[in-house]
Formats: structure tokens, C-alpha cells, sequence
């Protein structure tokens, strides 16, 4: 259920939106590249053009993110990985690379281009990555493939929700959600966007209905699984919101501030004592 991160007013241009949201995941070039020195992927740019094709290890990706780091063109980007790399060999990328910037790579790229169906599961395993960055720029993504995954007039009435929740016209939003969830029943996003306006309105059981409803449609939501967990603390059901936070922790287990709700909570049960 949580607000998409900032800034979300662009979702109607998904390179401009893309670019803003994958570049605050990092703190400039030096925080989003490797140490090249102790990087192998260096050592494979000898081999040859072949070997930077490998669709799974993806040097080749890496100098194409990298360049990116330099030049900020994301359109160029874009034109680059298309021409080289389908969605599925960028998953396998992500998945299975053992080098930094080309999974940061892929990540970016699927941010741009990648369909829900494609790689919605896949940015969710991302969520676990070893690096920070990949795991930022996972959840970020993750935000802008949402947003889109239904079809172009439906994303931008999605938006149009978005818009009215966030200037807190919570009545219209609802309405307006309501009428995209009865054209498109399995618009996971449209349940989400009602959920944060029903919690806006303290209206706690039928936001958790629409959590759950997010997540039964898309199971890697952490924003839905987070709302889920407010709603029933709000509610006073602090066990189902550990096991909630429990879920959401599978999910993002280097998550400092859910370590520490969860903590919050257990402490808080220890103790009321057992019932």
C-alpha cells in the first residue's frame, strides 16, 4: 500500500519517470559503479565481442550502464539493450550475473522496458540482492512496472487515482478505483492505490481488503504487504501484522527498518504475555 517513491507525478513518461527514480537510487557514479580494479568482468572484456554477449554473465550490459552513469541518456540506453537483449536474457542477467554492473544494468533496463509478466517476479527476487544499489534500483523499478502494467489508457486513469489520493480528493480516488477495478479486475496497482486512500480515510478494514487483494494478484507488493500490516496494527491485531512484516521480511531480509518493526512488535506481545 505505501506511496510509490518520490517522484511519481511522471508516471506518464516512463523514460523521464525511469531516470528519475533509478538515478536517486545511487549517490552519483562513484556509488553506482564496481571497483573495476577488482572487478572479473575487466578481465572478460578481453575475450571478444562474443564472450560480452554471454546472455548470462552480461559484461556487455555492464559497459552499457556504465556509459549511461557518464552520459545520463537513457534514451540511448534503451536503444542499446533493445537491440542486444530480450526481457528474458535481462532476467537471466539479474538473476544469475556474477558482476555488479551488469545486474544494476538490468535492472535499469527492465525498469525501462520490462513488462509486468516478464519481470515482475524477477525484480522481486532482486529485492534480496548481495548489492544495495540492485536492491534500491529493484524496488524503484518495481514501482514504474506496476504503474504500467495494465493497457495505456488504464495506466493513465491509474495515474489520474494516484494524483487524487496524493491531493487528498479521497472520495473521487475511490470512486475513480473502483470504476478501473470493474473494467480491469486484475490491475493488482488499482486495488493498491484505493487501499492507501481507504487508510487515508481510517478506514483500516477495507484498506487490508484491498492489500490483501493487491497481493493475491501480485505477491511481491511490499508496499501492499506494508499497508497490510498498518491496517491491522490499526486494528489492534498485532500477531496477523508480525506475520505480515514476517512475510514482507522473506521478501527484503537486508530491510533495516522492517528488522526493527518486527523487533517492535515481538517486544510489544513478550510483553502483553501470552493470551
Amino acid at each position: 500500500m505505501a506511496d510509490a517513491p518520490t517522484p511519481r507525478a511522471r508516471y506518464r513518461d516512463p523514460l523521464t519517470a525511469t531516470l528519475a527514480l533509478l538515478l536517486a537510487a545511487s549517490t552519483g557514479a562513484a556509488v553506482a559503479r564496481v571497483d573495476r580494479a577488482g572487478d572479473p568482468m575487466r578481465r572478460c572484456q578481453a575475450v571478444g565481442a562474443d564472450a560480452m554477449m554471454g546472455p548470462v554473465t552480461g559484461p556487455l550490459l555492464a559497459e552499457y550502464y556504465e556509459a549511461f552513469l557518464l552520459d545520463r541518456d537513457l534514451a540511448l540506453f534503451r536503444e542499446r539493450v533493445d537491440a542486444r537483449y530480450a526481457e528474458e536474457t535481462l532476467c537471466r542477467v539479474l538473476e544469475l550475473s556474477p558482476y555488479t554492473s551488469a545486474r544494476r544494468g538490468a535492472v535499469l533496463a527492465l525498469g525501462v522496458m520490462g513488462s509486468f509478466d516478464g519481470c515482475n517476479v524477477m525484480l522481486g527476487r532482486a529485492l534480496r540482492d548481495d548489492d544495495a544499489v540492485v536492491r534500491t534500483m529493484a524496488e524503484r523499478a518495481l514501482w514504474v512496472v506496476w504503474f504500467r502494467a495494465d493497457t495505456p489508457d488504464n495506466n493513465r486513469d491509474l495515474e489520474e487515482v494516484r494524483a487524487l489520493v496524493s491531493a487528498g480528493a479521497l472520495d473521487e480516488a475511490i470512486e475513480r478505483a473502483g470504476r478501473l477495478i470493474a473494467r480491469s479486475p486484475k490491475f493488482a496497482e488499482a486495488y493498491n492505490q484505493r487501499a492507501i486512500a481507504y487508510f487515508k480515510q481510517r478506514r483500516f478494514a477495507e484498506s487490508a481488503e484491498d492489500c490483501i487483494k493487491t497481493l493475491t494478484l501480485n505477491p511481491v507488493h511490499v508496499g501492499a504487504l506494508g499497508g497490510l500490516a498498518q491496517c491491522q496494527v490499526e486494528l489492534n491485531q498485532p500477531r496477523e501484522a508480525l506475520k505480515t512484516l514476517r512475510r514482507s521480511l522473506k521478501l527484503q531480509p537486508h530491510s533495516e527498518g522492517l528488522n526493527e518493526h518486527i523487533r517492535m512488535l515481538e517486544a510489544g506481545l513478550e510483553s502483553d504475555g501470552p493470551r
